[in-house]
């Protein structure tokens, strides 16, 4: 069979999707170029504190605070354990009440038994609403009038303190409103409200209906968030939730916002119904302030607005402990988040929107996935399998073509997920040859196999070009797979199948494996791939010192911090393959030159990140990597040279 034709009309098919492709890459960026407004959010509970501190009126630190960029005020949900922290209500479990100093002012209707909490309201302020919330959150939930109202809640009788631990902590983790004196206020001074709600057990529709129409009457609400790891009523209650968000033309009243590194389960499912209109919002908790000082957390911020689309700032205070000291640090330490903000061209004075919606035709994305399958088609070429592939390409382009219709998010992720394990498959092995190569010769081969596995990366933020992945409300699947099997099927290709005699050399490699060496050296390789696999993925791992100081380092001097699988290991060491000569003699090499161009590709995969910071990270990474390199061959004949001079001085001898 003749292959030429065949294999041009794969690299047509894969152009043609690649052009397509560009066209949706020029919407995102117009609308990353856009999506710049960001709210610098903070706790009202610090105000009042640093207020206090510091002997000035809540309004006098609110102009401070906006001239510093402070835009909006976040005011989390009351519980009844803050309540009692605060003196403003007593919870007594079973008989205890009857040993209140309050005891005489409660009424004498009141049922007193060993399995029920009492929540009795000594401040008459907060009595309407710890009354409405708890009646309407708990079930069997009763109201007692008096001098000093009682409501009663029903528990398990505990029988030890562990038990009796989770009963209190389970009644103190109640929401009874928001402190609407401190929204009133903060509101009448220009700054947005954002409320955060606290969930509860078993929702009824009536509870869930008179909580969000409170939400809704929020004066200036910017948007909600929630407090727990589950949406009240989780997940039956989630779309009742959206309905009851919206108007009755299916229209957005109260946008929700989605905290960093917080997964809170049924949160993306509502920010879909919600018509995406969710704001992504990074914070330090106050825990981790402590490891910080005002220099390093601003880089924190500017990296969380810059590089993962961060548009809500939800800044915590230094020392906030110590109120009456802090005062000063921590203006000057808004005013530098204000000024690294505005240095980077986000805007501090205009609400929130969500980024512009892309318009992809689904003639676009049938060609895309095509073009993906002809990739794939391409691969099995390289393996001598021309009717194989021209079968994949049919089947798996009417598959895909035809599963979009039914699935549509699922079936992008699975294609994009197959192109970028494709692509970087198909460079290594066009471009692995075992000819040694010139240095000049081995950066040209270098470049040649980065834009080919470019291509896995174009394609994937085509397919995924939709504000649903930009904001995190979905995210690309099987980031470790794409990892491990370029790792397994370049090798096997290039040494095995492609072999003269692919099951000689298949005993030949089981006969070393008895050799300990050869053992010795899988266990290493075995160790090596379980810490890469580990450190893959969309989450953030801990990372040592060092390894952060070389982070910020290079996000210093470089402005984009560069992957280090590419600069350090990838591409030096591929540049090494190529002037050895891609051998079986050199086959472990071939190891981290493919981890170097799967990591190219994956960049891509985090579409939260903008497109300008993954192009300049890819681009930062393969200059460096280069120089890299370069040192390393040069390192690497210094060394061969002064091999060869001993053992001419030997050999004289």
């Amino acid at each position: 069979m003749n292959l030429k034709p065949i294999k041009q009309l794969g690299w047509l098919l894969v152009a043609v999707a690649v052009i397509c492709s560009f066209t949706l890459w020029g919407q995102r960026l117009q609308s990353e170029a856009d999506y710049k407004n960001v709210q610098m959010v903070v706790n009202y509970n610090d105000i009042v504190a640093l207020a206090n501190g510091n002997e000035m009126s809540q309004e006098e630190l609110v102009k401070l605070l906006q001239q510093r960029g402070v835009s909006a005020v976040l005011y989390k949900e009351w519980s009844l354990g803050d309540l009692a922290n605060n003196g403003q209500v007593s919870l007594q479990l079973g008989k205890n009440i009857q040993n209140a100093p309050f005891w005489t002012r409660i009424s004498r209707e009141l049922p007193v038994n060993e399995a029920t909490m009492y929540i009795a309201v000594l401040d008459p302020a907060v009595a309407e609403q710890v009354q409405r919330n708890v009646l309407l959150k708990i079930a069997g939930s009763a109201y007692y009038a008096g001098d000093v109202p009682v409501l009663t809640v029903p528990v398990m009788v505990p029988t030890g303190d562990v038990e009796l631990s989770n009963v209190m902590t389970k009644v103190k983790d109640i929401g009874v409103g928001f402190q609407w004196d401190g929204i009133e206020r903060m509101t009448a001074l220009g700054m947005a409200t954002v409320p955060q709600l606290r969930s509860w057990d078993n929702p009824s529709d009536e509870a869930l209906r008179t909580v969000f129409e409170e939400i809704k009457s929020m004066p200036n609400l910017a948007y909600l968030l929630f407090n727990d790891k589950e949406l009240p009523g989780y997940p039956d209650s989630t779309r009742t939730i959206a309905d009851l968000l919206k108007d009755g033309d299916g229209n957005t009243l109260v946008k929700i916002g989605s905290i960093e590194f917080s997964d809170q389960k049924g949160l993306n499912q509502l920010g879909v119904l919600l018509n995406k209109d969710v704001i992504r919002l990074h914070t330090i908790s106050n825990g981790e302030m402590s490891k910080f000082e005002p220099d390093s957390a601003l880089d924190r911020w500017m990296l969380a607005a810059r590089e993962r689309n961060m548009r809500s700032l939800l800044v915590r205070f230094f020392d906030i402990t110590s109120p009456g000291t802090a005062l000063e640090t921590n203006l000057e330490y808004l005013e530098s988040i204000q000024t690294g903000l505005l240095d980077s061209g986000f805007r501090l004075d205009q609400p929130y929107e969500k980024p512009d919606s892309i318009d992809v035709r689904n003639i676009v994305l049938y060609l895309i996935g095509i073009g993906v399958m002809a990739g794939v088609m391409l691969i099995l070429l390289e393996m001598r399998l021309p009717k194989l592939g021209l079968l994949a390409l049919v089947l798996g382009s009417a598959a895909w073509i035809g599963l979009l219709q039914v699935n549509p998010v699922l079936i992008k992720k699975l294609m994009a997920l197959l192109s970028v394990v494709t692509f970087p498959t198909l460079s290594c092995l066009l471009i692995m040859k075992p000819q040694k190569r010139s240095v000049g010769k081995s950066v040209l081969a270098l470049l040649a196999m980065c834009a080919l596995s470019y291509i896995g990366a174009v394609l994937m933020v085509g397919l995924l070009a939709d504000v649903l992945f930009m904001l995190k409300l979905d995210q690309f699947i099987g980031v470790k797979i794409a990892h491990v099997i370029p790792i397994v099927a370049v090798p096997f290709i290039l040494y095995i199948w492609n072999a003269e005699k692919p099951l000689t050399t298949v005993k030949q490699l089981l006969d070393k494996a008895l050799d300990y060496k050869w053992a010795v050296l899988f266990a290493i390789v075995a160790v090596a791939g379980f810490i890469y696999i580990s450190r893959t993925g969309n989450t953030t791992t801990e990372l040592s010192t060092g390894e952060a100081a070389m982070r910020n380092f290079l996000n210093d001097i470089m402005g984009v911090r560069p992957r280090s699988k590419e600069f350090l290991i990838g591409y030096p060491l591929t540049l090494l393959l190529f002037w050895l000569g891609a051998s079986r003699r050199n086959w472990i090499l071939t190891i981290p030159a493919i981890i170097g161009q799967v990591s190219l590709v994956n960049t891509y995969a985090h579409i939260h990140t903008a497109l300008l910071i993954s192009l300049h990270r890819s681009f930062n990474g393969l200059v460096l990597g280069l120089a890299m390199g370069l040192l390393l061959l040069l390192g690497v004949q210094v060394l061969l040279k002064l091999y060869e001079h001993i053992e001419k001085k030997e050999g004289l001898r």
